[in-house]
Protein backbone atom coordinates (compact mmCIF):
# COMPACT_ATOMS: atom_id res chain seq x y z
CA UNK A 1 0.00 0.00 0.00
CA UNK A 2 1.03 3.59 -0.54
CA UNK A 3 2.83 5.32 2.27
CA UNK A 4 1.33 8.49 3.69
CA UNK A 5 2.88 11.88 3.14
CA UNK A 6 4.11 13.34 6.41
CA UNK A 7 2.08 15.57 8.60
CA UNK A 8 -1.62 15.07 7.98
CA UNK A 9 -3.46 17.11 10.61
CA UNK A 10 -6.82 15.76 11.80
CA UNK A 11 -8.72 18.18 14.03
CA UNK A 12 -11.34 16.63 16.33
CA UNK A 13 -13.66 19.34 17.63
CA UNK A 14 -17.16 20.19 18.78
CA UNK A 15 -18.93 23.00 20.59
CA UNK A 16 -20.30 20.62 23.23
CA UNK A 17 -18.43 18.75 25.95
CA UNK A 18 -18.94 15.02 26.34
CA UNK A 19 -19.44 14.45 22.62
CA UNK A 20 -16.59 11.95 22.35
CA UNK A 21 -13.73 14.16 21.12
CA UNK A 22 -11.02 12.67 23.33
CA UNK A 23 -12.26 9.13 22.76
CA UNK A 24 -12.23 9.69 19.01
CA UNK A 25 -8.84 11.39 18.88
CA UNK A 26 -7.04 8.93 21.15
CA UNK A 27 -8.62 5.74 19.83
CA UNK A 28 -7.85 6.75 16.25
CA UNK A 29 -4.34 7.90 17.10
CA UNK A 30 -3.60 4.60 18.79
CA UNK A 31 -5.19 2.60 15.98
CA UNK A 32 -2.99 4.25 13.38
CA UNK A 33 -0.02 3.90 15.72
CA UNK A 34 -0.62 0.15 15.84
CA UNK A 35 -0.63 0.21 12.04
CA UNK A 36 2.91 1.53 11.93
CA UNK A 37 2.35 5.26 11.55
CA UNK A 38 4.29 7.86 13.51
CA UNK A 39 1.46 9.59 15.37
CA UNK A 40 1.22 12.70 17.54
CA UNK A 41 -1.71 13.53 19.81
CA UNK A 42 -2.04 17.30 20.30
CA UNK A 43 -4.03 17.98 23.49
CA UNK A 44 -5.63 21.44 23.24
CA UNK A 45 -7.99 20.94 26.18
CA UNK A 46 -6.82 22.36 29.52
CA UNK A 47 -8.66 19.53 31.27
CA UNK A 48 -5.91 17.31 29.89
CA UNK A 49 -7.99 14.17 29.35
CA UNK A 50 -5.91 13.05 26.36
CA UNK A 51 -2.69 13.84 28.23
CA UNK A 52 -3.76 11.69 31.19
CA UNK A 53 -4.82 8.89 28.86
CA UNK A 54 -1.47 8.74 27.07
CA UNK A 55 0.50 9.22 30.30
CA UNK A 56 -0.98 6.02 31.72
CA UNK A 57 0.44 4.05 28.81
CA UNK A 58 3.68 5.92 28.27
CA UNK A 59 5.96 4.11 30.71
CA UNK A 60 5.85 0.74 28.97
CA UNK A 61 4.93 1.98 25.52
CA UNK A 62 1.40 0.61 25.58
CA UNK A 63 0.07 3.63 23.70
CA UNK A 64 1.75 3.94 20.28
CA UNK A 65 1.70 7.72 19.94
CA UNK A 66 3.52 10.81 21.20
CA UNK A 67 1.82 13.51 23.27
CA UNK A 68 2.05 17.28 22.77
CA UNK A 69 0.41 19.59 25.33
CA UNK A 70 -0.77 22.11 22.78
CA UNK A 71 -3.12 23.95 25.16
CA UNK A 72 -0.03 25.74 26.51
CA UNK A 73 0.40 27.52 23.16
CA UNK A 74 -3.09 29.03 22.79
CA UNK A 75 -3.28 31.06 19.56
CA UNK A 76 0.15 29.91 18.40
CA UNK A 77 -1.11 26.38 17.79
CA UNK A 78 -1.04 26.68 13.99
CA UNK A 79 2.59 27.80 13.97
CA UNK A 80 3.62 25.07 16.39
CA UNK A 81 1.79 22.38 14.42
CA UNK A 82 3.55 23.66 11.33
CA UNK A 83 6.87 22.86 12.98
CA UNK A 84 5.80 19.25 13.60
CA UNK A 85 4.15 18.23 10.35
CA UNK A 86 7.47 17.01 9.01
CA UNK A 87 8.15 14.86 12.05
CA UNK A 88 4.93 12.81 12.17
CA UNK A 89 2.77 11.00 9.67
CA UNK A 90 -0.48 11.89 11.43
CA UNK A 91 -1.34 14.52 14.03
CA UNK A 92 -4.64 14.09 15.87
CA UNK A 93 -5.76 17.28 17.59
CA UNK A 94 -8.10 16.92 20.59
CA UNK A 95 -9.77 20.33 20.94
CA UNK A 96 -11.38 21.96 23.95
CA UNK A 97 -15.21 21.77 24.16
CA UNK A 98 -15.99 25.18 22.62
CA UNK A 99 -15.86 26.59 19.11
CA UNK A 100 -14.56 29.99 20.25
CA UNK A 101 -11.23 28.64 21.51
CA UNK A 102 -8.23 30.15 19.65
CA UNK A 103 -6.53 26.75 19.59
CA UNK A 104 -9.47 25.15 17.78
CA UNK A 105 -9.49 27.90 15.17
CA UNK A 106 -5.73 27.68 14.69
CA UNK A 107 -5.88 23.92 14.25
CA UNK A 108 -8.67 24.13 11.69
CA UNK A 109 -6.59 26.53 9.61
CA UNK A 110 -3.93 23.85 9.08
CA UNK A 111 -6.23 20.82 8.92
CA UNK A 112 -6.25 18.13 6.29
CA UNK A 113 -9.42 16.71 7.83
CA UNK A 114 -11.80 17.81 10.58
CA UNK A 115 -13.97 15.35 12.49
CA UNK A 116 -16.99 16.46 14.52
CA UNK A 117 -17.93 13.68 16.97
CA UNK A 118 -21.44 13.85 18.35
CA UNK A 119 -23.79 11.83 20.47
CA UNK A 120 -27.32 11.52 19.19
CA UNK A 121 -29.30 13.55 21.72
CA UNK A 122 -31.16 16.73 20.69
CA UNK A 123 -28.70 18.96 22.60
CA UNK A 124 -25.73 17.26 20.93
CA UNK A 125 -27.25 17.53 17.46
CA UNK A 126 -27.96 21.24 17.97
CA UNK A 127 -24.31 21.85 18.90
CA UNK A 128 -23.11 20.24 15.67
CA UNK A 129 -24.44 23.17 13.66
CA UNK A 130 -22.23 25.64 15.53
CA UNK A 131 -19.31 23.41 14.58
CA UNK A 132 -20.42 23.45 10.95
CA UNK A 133 -20.37 27.24 10.93
CA UNK A 134 -16.85 27.34 12.37
CA UNK A 135 -15.64 24.85 9.76
CA UNK A 136 -17.21 26.95 7.00
CA UNK A 137 -15.41 30.07 8.24
CA UNK A 138 -12.10 28.24 8.47
CA UNK A 139 -12.39 26.89 4.93
CA UNK A 140 -13.25 30.37 3.66
CA UNK A 141 -10.36 31.92 5.60
CA UNK A 142 -7.71 29.69 4.03
CA UNK A 143 -9.42 29.16 0.67
CA UNK A 144 -9.21 25.38 0.98
CA UNK A 145 -12.23 23.10 1.23
CA UNK A 146 -10.59 20.54 3.49
CA UNK A 147 -12.90 17.60 4.24
CA UNK A 148 -15.15 17.80 7.29
CA UNK A 149 -16.99 14.75 8.56
CA UNK A 150 -19.47 14.03 11.36
CA UNK A 151 -18.96 10.96 13.53
CA UNK A 152 -21.81 9.46 15.57
CA UNK A 153 -20.48 8.33 18.96
CA UNK A 154 -21.96 6.27 21.82
CA UNK A 155 -24.57 5.09 19.31
CA UNK A 156 -27.19 2.76 20.76
CA UNK A 157 -28.75 0.93 17.86
CA UNK A 158 -31.64 -0.31 19.98
CA UNK A 159 -32.83 3.26 20.58
CA UNK A 160 -35.35 4.44 18.00
CA UNK A 161 -34.75 8.11 18.87
CA UNK A 162 -31.04 7.71 18.15
CA UNK A 163 -31.75 5.99 14.85
CA UNK A 164 -33.95 8.95 13.88
CA UNK A 165 -31.22 11.40 14.91
CA UNK A 166 -28.67 9.48 12.86
CA UNK A 167 -30.98 9.66 9.83
CA UNK A 168 -31.29 13.43 10.27
CA UNK A 169 -27.51 13.75 10.15
CA UNK A 170 -27.37 11.54 7.07
CA UNK A 171 -29.80 13.83 5.26
CA UNK A 172 -28.23 17.11 6.46
CA UNK A 173 -29.60 19.18 3.58
CA UNK A 174 -28.47 22.46 5.19
CA UNK A 175 -24.79 21.46 5.16
CA UNK A 176 -24.37 18.79 2.46
CA UNK A 177 -20.64 19.54 2.29
CA UNK A 178 -20.21 18.07 5.79
CA UNK A 179 -21.45 14.47 5.51
CA UNK A 180 -21.76 11.78 8.12
CA UNK A 181 -19.09 9.10 8.28
CA UNK A 182 -20.42 5.65 7.42
CA UNK A 183 -18.79 4.16 10.51
CA UNK A 184 -20.29 4.79 13.95
CA UNK A 185 -18.81 4.19 17.40
CA UNK A 186 -21.10 2.35 19.77
CA UNK A 187 -21.72 2.94 23.46
CA UNK A 188 -19.08 0.41 24.54
CA UNK A 189 -17.36 -0.26 27.85
CA UNK A 190 -14.10 -1.01 26.02
CA UNK A 191 -13.76 2.63 24.99
CA UNK A 192 -13.97 3.81 28.61
CA UNK A 193 -11.65 1.12 29.93
CA UNK A 194 -9.07 2.06 27.34
CA UNK A 195 -8.68 5.46 28.95
CA UNK A 196 -8.26 3.93 32.42
CA UNK A 197 -5.41 1.70 31.27
CA UNK A 198 -3.70 4.05 28.82
CA UNK A 199 -4.35 1.88 25.75
CA UNK A 200 -6.72 1.59 22.81
CA UNK A 201 -9.62 -0.84 22.67
CA UNK A 202 -7.30 -3.24 20.84
CA UNK A 203 -5.69 -4.09 24.21
CA UNK A 204 -8.96 -4.60 26.11
CA UNK A 205 -10.16 -8.21 26.52
CA UNK A 206 -13.37 -9.19 24.75
CA UNK A 207 -13.51 -5.87 22.85
CA UNK A 208 -14.02 -7.36 19.40
CA UNK A 209 -16.96 -5.14 18.43
CA UNK A 210 -15.14 -1.99 19.53
CA UNK A 211 -12.01 -2.99 17.61
CA UNK A 212 -14.07 -3.74 14.51
CA UNK A 213 -15.57 -0.26 14.65
CA UNK A 214 -12.20 1.43 15.16
CA UNK A 215 -10.58 -0.46 12.31
CA UNK A 216 -13.48 0.37 9.99
CA UNK A 217 -13.26 4.02 11.01
CA UNK A 218 -9.50 4.11 10.44
CA UNK A 219 -9.96 2.54 7.00
CA UNK A 220 -12.60 5.13 6.11
CA UNK A 221 -10.37 8.00 7.24
CA UNK A 222 -7.43 6.56 5.31
CA UNK A 223 -9.46 6.78 2.12
CA UNK A 224 -10.52 10.36 2.83
CA UNK A 225 -6.90 11.39 3.41
CA UNK A 226 -5.66 9.41 0.43
CA UNK A 227 -3.21 7.35 2.45
CA UNK A 228 -2.65 3.63 2.90
CA UNK A 229 -4.47 1.90 5.72
CA UNK A 230 -1.06 0.78 7.01
CA UNK A 231 2.31 2.43 6.70
CA UNK A 232 4.50 0.78 4.13
CA UNK A 233 7.92 -0.40 5.31
CA UNK A 234 10.85 1.18 3.56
Amino acid sequence: MAQTAAGKVITVFNQKGGAGKTTTACQLAGTFGHRGFDVLVADLDRQGSASKWLARGSEDGRFPATLWSGHLYSGNVAAELGKMVGKYDLIFVDCAPAVDQPGTWSSLLVSDLAIIPTKLTPADIDAVYDSFELAKRARKEIGVDFPVRVLATAYRRNRSDERVALESLEENTAYPEFPLLRTTLGDRVAFTRSMLYGVTAHSIPKAGDAVTELDALADEISKILGIGSRKSKK
